[in-house]
């Protein structure tokens, strides 16, 4: 009788273990094909506040893409007064906009796709605040702003010339101690409906 168990229980094994599928293996990632880029370096210009703010032509047709500045909102309210650096986009050009009204801080290869990505749309025309500077009535000062601090990251954007999208970057870096935007470069793609990388 015992001989009969063992053999069973042997026999369940074996069968148990030959049923056992082989772990899937994913497929490796497929790198992106080169692009040829066109860049600009921008000399760690500065945006501050009451300082003239910087435009950039950025596929150099004679016309502003992104404007990056800084001013002032007063919110009596709240008794607040808000210093908003910013970043403007023209009818021509669109920004990757999630629904809080932010531009997402990109690392360097991260993909800047043509649709929508990671809950951002592309949007053109849009005004988004990189970082805010809040003066309270009491004297107390609070920075708020998903790029707040952060260095040498990437702002994807998108033009859109001919019924065509062309897609680049702007490296920048948000000091709040300086309270300031530093430009250092930006690129384009020389071609049109192109996934590029931040940074590259």
């Amino acid at each position: 009788m015992f001989n009969k168990i063992s053999s069973f229980i042997i026999i369940i094994v074996v069968i148990t273990a030959s049923c056992k599928k082989e772990p899937a293996t994913k497929p490796l990632p497929q790198p992106l094909p080169v692009v040829e880029m066109v860049y600009t370096y921008l000399n760690n210009r500065e945006v501050k506040y009451q300082q003239n703010g910087v435009t950039l032509d950025v596929n150099k047709d004679g016309r502003a893409d992104l404007l990056f500045d800084a001013y002032v909102i007063g919110d009596p309210l709240n008794v607040v007064d808000k210093r908003q650096y910013y970043v403007l986009s023209s009818g021509s050009t669109a920004l990757p906009v999630n629904i809080n009204e932010q531009v997402p801080p990109l690392n360097l290869n991260d993909v800047i796709t043509l649709g929508n990505f990671n809950g951002n749309s592309w949007h053109a025309a849009s005004e988004i605040v990189l970082m805010e500077r809040n003066l309270f009535g009491n004297g107390t000062i609070v920075w708020r702003g998903n790029w707040l601090d952060l260095q040498k990251k990437y702002l994807p954007f998108q033009i859109l010339s001919n019924n065509q999208r062309y897609n680049g970057w702007v490296e920048l870096s948000a000091d709040k101690t300086g309270e300031r935007l530093v430009l250092h470069r930006m690129a384009i793609s020389k071609q049109p409906e192109k996934v590029v990388r931040a940074g590259e």
